[in-house]
């Protein structure tokens, strides 16, 4: 057998990866349950209004999308650009993409056009699959995207060429190709970091990855087919398909879930009687508000999820208000590059750890997943080329968190993103060298969050590394600060940054108050708070600030270099 002929065989041996294929098994058991429901034309209240498709026909028309992208020409790897808002033909496509072996650039449209054509420029993409309107953009800007000869329109075409979705999956449905096969290490997508905590960043997603995440979420929280999903962020919401859910998107802009009319999701919950139920914490915050003004209930919402920021025990306590008694509510913790890390249910915080958070301990994100190892490293700004050049610190000593696991990224894409609000965006070599440390085979990721591990084997957060104020006597950390102040009750939330050179850094708390505040009084009792307490003594300055900055696409977390600069022109102007 020639040289050749043994590798064909050698590759065609390997397992099998591709997490679509959960797809295949669901549909099988479960072909006329309803897999995906979106809103529609339709005036009837209720389910009426929504438009929907079965696993079955999930399943039919994602593996006819998938040859028809490979009638294309479409190749593994190959990649292509997905910009179609959440709905049965987004659910569609991206398993159609993933059968196809093609790499699925995800990119958030709320980052604005501008950094969003930036972003995907510098990805150099090879094709489109997209609604008219960003079809329109990149027939304009085509000479920013060189390379974009496969362009899906979802929707009506125009002057732009290419195919369209309704003409792509009958080219598929005619189709006798097979699909191809995909390895665990084959690459599956690449995700954009949104920006919001450091320079926007391509993490490259493998297909072992994607497999992984869905194991896991679904071992650690019991979830079993025929449950139905508020899925009110989207790329969590994929994974239901996966695993025999019911996805239910709401009448919602998902780039600013914070908007979100509570009363449309309400609505969409009862309606379709929810099981569980995944969204940000500002979409809690606003729904549970809601609820208890209106004495509103959903009644069959057992499980609940948030994550993407911090998750404060109050808006823990008034979901599991406006949900099923005796309901769960669960934190995961990770960023783009690992998810699933770390978990805990909202009662262990309201019963333990919410106390000590008040008291300036840092927020416990829980325990890690079974898959997942992590350790505490001494904090440095360099980068670590190996782990032997780390020092793991014991339990109760704060330092950088780093992780490493089947779910975790090992690289970011190598090309320069010049998107997101950053001014000076910094290489992916750059990124790399910063955020990853070799060890042998594997990969550490360095999480860029501050913390400590206690007695228990929890993680207990403390902010960002980059966020953290070095002055001349101590290091000050954002989350522990901050929790001191917020428990004020004229304040809403606050920040901590850091005004001058590091080292050298001036503390300053930027506070947001609640409506009419006193805002001369308020300030003299928060600076009595911050002499009160050893964490916060070195804190002299207080601003006030009509409305913290948030990031896209939690609209949680709270973008503190952006205050920083506010702040830096405050002083420099007072």
């Amino acid at each position: 057998m020639s040289t050749s002929a043994l590798q064909t065989s050698a590759a065609k041996s390997l397992p099998r990866v591709n997490v679509a294929d959960h797809l295949s098994n669901i549909a099988l058991k479960n072909p006329d349950a309803v897999a995906v429901a979106a809103p529609g034309s339709g005036d009837v209240a209720g389910k009426n209004s929504y438009s929907t498709c079965t696993f079955a026909e999930l399943e039919q028309d994602a593996s006819a999308l998938a040859r028809g992208l490979m009638e294309l020409g479409i190749r593994p790897g190959t990649r292509l650009v997905l910009l179609v808002p959440p709905g049965i033909q987004f659910v569609k496509l991206v398993f159609a993409l993933l059968r196809s072996g093609a790499t699925t650039i995800l990119m958030d449209p709320g980052m604005g056009r501008k950094h969003l054509v930036h972003c995907l420029a510098a990805l150099q993409p090879q094709g489109f699959v997209a609604v008219p309107r960003a079809q329109a953009v990149r027939a304009v800007l085509r000479n920013r995207f060189p390379n974009a000869t496969f362009n899906i329109t979802v929707g009506r075409r125009w002057l732009w060429g290419g195919w369209t979705y309704k003409r792509l999956l009958a080219l598929g449905q005619k189709s006798p190709l097979d699909l191809p096969n995909t390895e665990a290490e084959d690459l599956a997508a690449i995700i954009t970091t949104s920006g919001s905590t450091g320079p926007p960043k391509g993490v490259l997603y493998t297909h072992r990855m994607f497999a992984t995440q869905v194991h896991e979420i679904q071992k650690q929280y019991t979830i079993y087919p025929g449950g139905i999903d508020l899925a009110c962020f989207p790329l969590f919401g994929l994974f239901n398909s996966a695993m025999g859910i019911t996805t239910v998107f709401p009448d919602m802009n998902f780039s600013r879930p914070a908007l979100a009319d509570p009363q449309k999701l309400l609505t969409a919950a009862n309606d379709w009687q929810v099981t569980q139920a995944f969204a940000s914490p500002a979409v809690w915050k606003k729904f549970s508000a809601y609820c208890a003004e209106k004495g509103e209930k959903v009644p069959t919402l057992r499980k609940v999820f948030s994550c993407g920021a911090p998750v404060p025990a109050e808006v823990l306590r008034k979901t599991l208000d406006a949900v099923a008694a005796h309901a769960e509510m669960h934190t995961p913790y990770g960023a783009t590059e690992s998810l699933p890390v770390a978990t805990i249910e909202a009662n262990e915080v309201l019963d333990q750890t919410s106390v000590q958070t008040d008291k300036g301990a840092g927020i416990c994100v829980g325990r890690k997943f079974d898959t997942v190892e992590w350790r505490i490293i001494r904090i440095v700004d360099q980068p670590i080329e190996s782990i032997e050049h780390t020092e793991e610190l014991p339990a109760g000593e704060t330092g950088e968190l780093i992780v490493r696991g089947p779910q975790v990224s090992i690289k970011y894409v190598t090309e320069d993103l010049e998107c997101g609000d950053t001014t000076h965006p910094m290489p992916q070599s750059t990124h790399n060298s910063l955020a990853k440390i070799s060890d042998g085979n594997t990969v550490w990721h360095r999480m860029g969050d501050v913390g400590y591990l206690d007695v228990q084997g929890r993680f207990w957060y403390c902010g960002r590394k980059a966020h953290r104020v070095v002055h001349a006597e101590e290091t000050l950390y954002t989350i522990p600060c901050e929790a001191i102040f917020n428990t004020h009750p004229l304040v809403l939330r606050t920040a901590l940054v850091g005004v001058g050179p590091t080292g050298v850094a001036a503390p300053v708390l930027v506070v947001e108050p609640v409506e009419n505040a006193n805002i001369e009084s308020l300030k003299t009792e928060l600076l009595q708070m911050a002499g009160a307490h050893p964490l916060t003594r070195a804190i002299q300055q207080v601003l006030f600030h009509p409305s913290l900055p948030v990031d896209i696409r939690h609209n949680s977390k709270i973008n503190r270099e952006q205050l920083t600069l506010w702040a830096t022109s405050q002083l420099r102007n007072s």
